[in-house]
Parts: structure tokens; sequence; C-alpha cells
């Protein structure tokens, strides 16, 4: 999608022009009124929500269609979809030169959580099976497994799938919109702020792109919490754009710079002094094969091993 359908997105989400056509309009007259724009900026909108998919010809109105799901409906974040977070984003891109000035970007809308829910569920199923296979390769013997900043628990059901026991461990925002998505799934649940402790006991730590959404010093805090929380000769596994590998690292620091107030890009050398000054050892370096991201790794010493 362009920016210009984006941007309109936008201006229609703003104006009630969305509200207006998924819940009482039936005309362009009558969103124009419930949404108090202009019979031309409704009409057009109309126009372009229709030729965009969003709404459907009905005689002389229109139906919502189901890409609309996600401005409809917050339940369930699987019905989401990537497009309402990536609206939330574009807000804070907008207001990018203040956040510049000041450090700190804007106040996150009420719906930003569920609707990065919405986004990271929409990950497709091959990328998901290749992080937990190159996940699964540094700790082949694991049984228990914690997916920090898991998100809907797209890694952790396939974890789970492959016989492991899994725990979710986000904040409790995300856990309690977790709590009716995973009820039936076989599938821990622990709300915690994982720069300041990580609850439990694991042979595998698995973070999917959570380390580029945290400052250096949170990423610091978090892997001593990690080391904490495994087991003898466990396994901390990072999966991350590296700056000095991945194509695209530096216009996802930029984005980290709109959307969070400490976020970025690392380098290979960053996270390998994070490990050593964790107390990891062993520290290694992959390509995650058939994506454009990098696995990091590093081991917690045995009792048996030496210093």
């Amino acid at each position: 999608m362009d920016h210009r359908a984006l941007l309109l997105l936008r201006a229609a989400r703003e104006t009630g022009v969305i509200e207006a056509c998924v819940t009482n309009a039936e005309t362009v007259e009558e969103v124009a009124e419930e949404a108090d724009v202009t019979e031309r900026a409704a009409r057009i909108s109309v126009d372009a929500l229709v030729d965009l998919g969003f709404l459907e010809r009905m005689g002389s109105g229109f139906e919502p269609t189901n890409k609309m799901l996600g401005f409809i409906t917050k339940t369930d974040v699987r019905s989401i979809g990537r497009l309402p977070h990536e609206l939330d984003c574009l807000d804070r891109w907008l207001d990018l030169p203040e956040t510049m000035r000041t450090g700190e970007p804007p106040e996150k809308p009420a719906n930003w959580t569920r609707n990065a829910l919405g986004a990271m569920a929409a990950v497709d199923e091959s990328t998901v099976r290749a992080f937990v296979t190159a996940a699964i390769h540094e700790k082949p013997d694991a049984e228990t497994v914690v997916d920090v900043g898991g998100g809907p628990g797209l890694f952790a059901r396939e974890f789970a799938r492959r016989g492991y026991d899994v725990t979710v461990v986000d904040t409790p925002d995300v856990i309690e919109a977790d709590e009716p998505l995973l009820e039936h799934e076989p599938v821990s649940l622990r709300g915690a702020d994982v720069t300041e402790e990580l609850p439990g006991q694991y042979d595998l730590v698995f973070c999917s792109r959570l380390a580029h959404t945290l400052s250096p010093e949170e990423n610091r805090a978090f892997m001593r919490n990690a080391l904490d929380a495994l087991e003898p000769g466990g396994t901390l596994v990072h999966i991350d754009q590296l700056r000095d590998r991945a194509d695209g690292a530096a216009m996802l620091a930029a984005h980290m710079l709109a959307q969070t107030d400490g976020g970025e890009t690392y380098t290979e050398a960053e996270f390998g002094e994070w490990f050593g000054d964790a107390g990891f050892h062993h520290p290694r370096v992959e390509d995650v094969p058939g994506t454009d991201y990098q696995l990091v790794a590093g081991d917690k010493r045995d009792s048996s091993e030496g210093a």
C-alpha cells in the first residue's frame, strides 16, 4: 500500500469516516453528516475505500468488507491484521520532528497494544517456523522454553506443537489480551517487565525481534535477568536484524526512533559485549535461513564447566 492510501486511511479514521461507514451510515450523505465532513470529502473517501477493497458497493450504498475487520473489532487480535498498527505508527512518524527535538515519542493511542498484537499475529507461518527451527538448533536438548515478548503467541504455539513446555512472558496488558486467545493452547502465560525480572527457570530463552525495541541499558538488564532464568547449560537466543548485517536495519532503527523512547538496531559487537557482560559464554551469530534476520545466541555455563 503506497503512502497516499495510508494517509487517506489515516484521515478517514481520524475524521470518523471509517466509523460512520462501519456503523450506521449507508450513503455518502449519511457519512458526511455523521463524520461532519463535506459531501465532496465523503464521496471521494468512500470511492477510494471501495477501490482499496475496504467497502463494497450495494445498490446506492455500501457495506464494509472483511478487509475492514481490523477497524471494527479488537476482541480477537487475529482478526485485526497489520493495517491499524501501521496507521498508529504513521501517526508517530508524522510526529517525528517533535520527537527528534524532545527525545520522547507521543502518547500511545487507546488501541495501541491490541493493534500491535494484530500486526504480530499476521507474521507469515514460514517465518515462524524458520525462527523456531533456528532457535531449537542452538539448544536441541531443551525441554522448557520461554518466549519473551511473545505477543499473541505465534512462536509459543509452534514450540508447543513440537513438544516443548512453553511459557510466554510479556507485559501485563499483553498477557491480559492473550488469555482468551491462548486459553485452549498448551502454553503458560506470565506478566512481567523483563528488564526488571524474568520469572521462572528454563532451558531456552527465546526472543523474537525484542532487542530493537529496547535501549542499550534495557538490553543489558534483560540479559542479566535471562541468565538468572536459565538452567545451567541453558541458552539465550535473540533473533533480530543486526545493523552491520541486515540491509533494512538502518531504517528499522529510524522506525524505532519514531516509535520508542530508546530502541534502535545494534551491531554484532554490541550484542557480544552484552552477552559477555551478563556472564554468557560461547556467543555466536548466524543468519536465519530464508529470512533477512540474524540469530544471536549465548550459553549459561554448566556447573561442571570451569570459569
